[in-house]
């Protein structure tokens, strides 16, 4: 990271103003145990060559799992940083010292938040502290005459019967979330699912006009998406960031699910002899995004009913090409168990990728599946996580080791595993 001075600027409530520098978070409805993407944005980008945001959380609701450079980094992404310190997020985002970005505006990062399980009914705050904005130069103060405003959000935890409505600022109702009752007012959206799994309200949808659609956390794919699962009919959808999108509704049984269809112009088509989903398409595209000159089809092949997950963890496949086509194979990765600590609830686990494949991108492992029971004569249950801290990553470095915490008994067998392939499982007493 280079080193230069920077103006200083406190986050202060002043007048906006039209030439105002203003940062800002949104505010997210979602159930215990999901995850929240929350962009950082700055509505523009002109005349600068560093931003950078500190934003506070509630650690006891909500864990920092992830912060990737945001949509800025295509305008002045030389280095990105990001440091936690439990309940303190500061990103970074750092461009030439030979130019200042001419116009623009986009997220400093992308902050993906893990929900703490049995917080239901509680919200964590994300407030911006604080904001460093300069030019190129580390000299002129770029807030003379455009004093920065910030907005802060929020994220509300609520249960999975719960009658949301607006409580302050616009919300985002997080994809595959479950609620009792919703009412959308204007400004407020739901968010697609990578999963392509619907958010499941169990009674009324209420709205004025078309529900407006935020793309998932992984950015949009061509691809079929289940938005709204609700008794109310005769909703209407607006989709944002995407041209091209046709909607469907399905009912059985007095629900009816809401669909969209998307095409994204240019898109290079990844196939699979099983169906992927749209996050795993981009996951696997942005994996390979080095070897896709030329490219128009990624064609990919591994385990039947596995390799959603296996993309999700940020293995990627091997590579050959053919003509056009780039030939993407996966193996079945080893998952095994090697620490439990009985009192503090910590599994310790290794991933070890199949041959030719590796581990590539950071991963939270709420995508790791873990199973457990207290008598080995009984089916054992998917255990709920119960948090999180920052060493819980995937890493090429690190040779696929992680650590997550679960709920358990007296007498605990574990086994963690990808989907349902039995094989590839650990188990401790």
């Amino acid at each position: 990271m280079k080193a230069r001075f920077m103006t200083v600027i406190a986050a202060l409530a002043v007048a906006i103003s039209a030439d105002a520098y203003q940062i800002s978070v949104g505010t997210y409805v979602a159930n215990a145990g999901k995850i929240v993407t929350v962009p950082v944005a700055l509505d523009s980008a002109e005349g600068l060559s560093y931003a950078s945001a500190t934003i506070t959380y509630d650690p006891q609701v909500l864990v920092v799992t992830k912060a990737e450079a945001g949509s800025l980094k295509a305008l002045m992404a030389e280095d990105f940083t990001a440091v936690d310190t439990n309940g303190t997020l500061t990103v970074s985002i750092f461009g030439s010292t030979d130019a200042n970005v001419a116009s623009g505006s986009g997220s400093i990062a992308n902050v993906t938040f893990a929900v703490r399980d049995g917080t239901e009914g509680l919200y964590s705050d994300l407030a911006v502290s604080s904001v460093e904005l300069g030019e190129k130069s580390g000299v002129k103060d770029v807030t003379a005459g455009n004093p920065v405003t910030t907005v802060n959000g929020m994220v509300r935890v609520m249960r999975e019967t719960a009658e949301v409505a607006r409580l302050e600022n616009a919300e985002v109702i997080v994809a595959d979330s479950t609620l009792g009752a919703l009412a959308l007012s204007a400004g407020d959206a739901i968010q697609a699912s990578d999963a392509q799994t619907a958010i499941t309200v169990s009674g009324a949808v209420t709205a004025s006009g078309a529900i407006a659609v935020k793309e998932p956390a992984n950015g949009w794919a061509s691809g079929r998406y289940a938005l709204l699962s609700t008794t109310t009919s005769g909703l209407t959808f607006s989709l944002e960031g995407v041209d091209g999108a046709t909607f469907s509704a399905e009912t059985a049984n007095g629900v009816t699910t809401y669909y969209a269809s998307v095409t994204v112009a240019g898109e290079i088509a990844v196939t699979s002899a099983t169906e992927l989903s749209a996050g795993a398409k981009n996951q696997i595209r942005s994996m390979l995004s080095g070897q896709l000159d030329g490219v128009t089809e990624i064609v990919v092949t591994g385990p039947t009913g596995s390799l959603d997950v296996i993309a999700d963890m940020g293995i990627a496949p091997s590579c050959t090409r053919d003509g056009t086509r780039l030939l993407a194979t996966y193996a079945m990765p080893e998952l095994r168990i090697t620490q439990f600590d009985q009192k503090t609830g910590a599994v310790r686990f290794k991933v070890t990728p199949g041959t030719g494949n590796q581990i590539v991108s950071e991963i939270a492992t709420g995508y790791i599946h873990v199973f457990g029971t207290n008598n080995l004569s009984e089916k054992m249950r998917y255990i709920s996580q119960v948090g999180f801290d920052l060493t819980p990553y995937l890493k090429a470095e690190t040779k696929g080791e992680g650590t997550l915490y679960v709920t358990l008994g007296t007498h605990t067998f574990l086994k963690i595993k990808v989907e349902s392939v039995p094989r590839v499982e650990g188990q401790v007493e």
